[in-house]
């Protein structure tokens, strides 16, 4: 899809106050039915993958289905015919993919913008539609505010010199994700420093400011303020912000775009639409989906070893640690269904998925496609709410 095309279908959606969704790349299921779900409904879904999911082949690629930006990229446009799926890169920035070098460094600020902008320009090259400047990282390394919004205006500048067909249309936002929504008077003066920044630049605006509206994802479950009727650490609930902040973006001629609408109950993503939510990125929720039917699939089965294999593998292998909460209570399921995705392309679980899926069709029970169903469940929940079907 071009950035043209993409522009057109969502202002049409922005006109009867649907609300576009991001849906993070967790595995090549998840891709899958997200292109055909777009095509199915012929309205635009974006998908959105970090550095880390899908990163270029220089830099040793990303954890999903041993893609890099190039063969993704491919991927896409090959299977998505109608031309309903926008790519979009999510979170593009210094220290965003690695945050050490080949030696166990904490890597330079320099080196770290080095490799954000050759994935960028890959990103370009490749056909990306939209690319998130976000280089917040730089803020736990001891850089201030005013280097952020420095380096989005950089690596915005890096960007716009390559001549491409397909323009890329930016995303800005460079906030930790909080339990609570921005307040609208900071994030205006913070959103007109970057707006005047890249105007004495001569550099275009971006479309989508990304803000903060009360959505967290931790565990298995969304811990912000959107979905509370009451206030959140001394502050109002979203009912009273998300309006200020959306009078904030529209006041500098942005969209919002809300980052980790995971796990959000019906009641609160239909209230995206009433608010007027222009788009929402939901990516671990995907992921957890899959490794549930998985385990589903193999323990109705009688396939327990496994669950026991796969379990094994995901605990030991720790990336569910940085999701968990304070003192947290996550027990061992928990810990598999948090990061079971991450290890979709390790090759063991790889080998041990195809024995279980040779397993279960001596049984006449077609793995892939439950895993599918389930999959479009749960992004036709959020397709659902967000005005799709009308």
């Amino acid at each position: 899809m071009s950035s043209r095309r993409f522009l057109s279908l969502f202002e049409k959606m922005t006109s009867k106050r649907q609300t576009l969704l991001g849906v993070g790349p967790m595995s090549q299921r998840i891709v899958d039915e997200t292109i055909g779900l777009a095509n199915e409904l012929k309205k635009p879904i974006a998908l959105i993958p970090s550095r880390r999911q899908i990163e270029c082949r220089e830099l040793g690629g990303g954890y999903v289905n041993n893609w890099d930006t190039s063969s993704f990229a491919k991927y896409v446009r090959g299977k998505d015919v109608g031309e309903y799926v926008f790519l979009s890169r999510d979170h593009s920035g210094p220290w965003q993919f690695n945050e050490l070098d080949s030696f166990g460094n904490v890597l330079t600020h320099q080196d770290a913008i080095k490799q954000a902008k050759l994935s960028l320009v890959t990103d370009i090259n490749n056909g990306f539609d939209l690319l998130h400047i976000d280089p917040s990282p730089s803020l736990k390394f001891g850089l201030k505010e005013s280097d952020v919004e420095h380096d989005i205006v950089e690596l915005i500048d890096v960007c716009h010199k390559i001549k491409t067909n397909n323009p890329p249309l930016f995303e800005v936002g460079a906030d930790e994700q909080s339990m609570t929504p921005d307040l609208p008077s900071l994030a205006g003066l913070k959103l007109e420093r970057i707006l005047d920044s890249l105007k004495s630049e001569g550099l275009p605006s971006p479309l989508f400011y990304v803000l903060q509206t009360g959505t967290k994802v931790k565990e298995l479950r969304n811990v912000g303020s959107f979905a509370s009727y009451l206030p959140t650490q001394g502050m109002l609930s979203a009912s009273f912000q998300i309006p200020e902040i959306i009078e904030v973006c529209n006041r500098y001629k942005v969209y919002l775009k809300e980052h980790n609408a995971d796990y959000l109950p019906d009641e609160s993503l239909a209230w995206h639409r009433r608010f007027g939510i222009p788009a929402a990125n939901v990516a671990p929720e995907f992921g957890v989906s899959e490794t549930k039917a998985l385990l589903s699939a193999a323990r109705s089965n009688g396939q327990s070893w496994f669950v026991d294999d796969f379990s094994e593998h995901v605990v030991s292998k720790l990336k569910w640690k940085k999701w968990l909460v304070e003192s947290s209570n996550a027990t061992l399921e928990d810990k598999v269904l948090i990061a079971g995705h991450y290890h979709f392309s390790d090759l063991e679980i790889v080998d041990s998925i195809a024995k279980l899926e040779n397993n279960l069709l001596k049984r006449n029970f077609d793995l892939d496609f439950y895993i599918r169903s389930k999959l479009r469940n749960s992004l036709s929940r959020y397709l659902r709410e967000f005005g799709y079907y009308e």
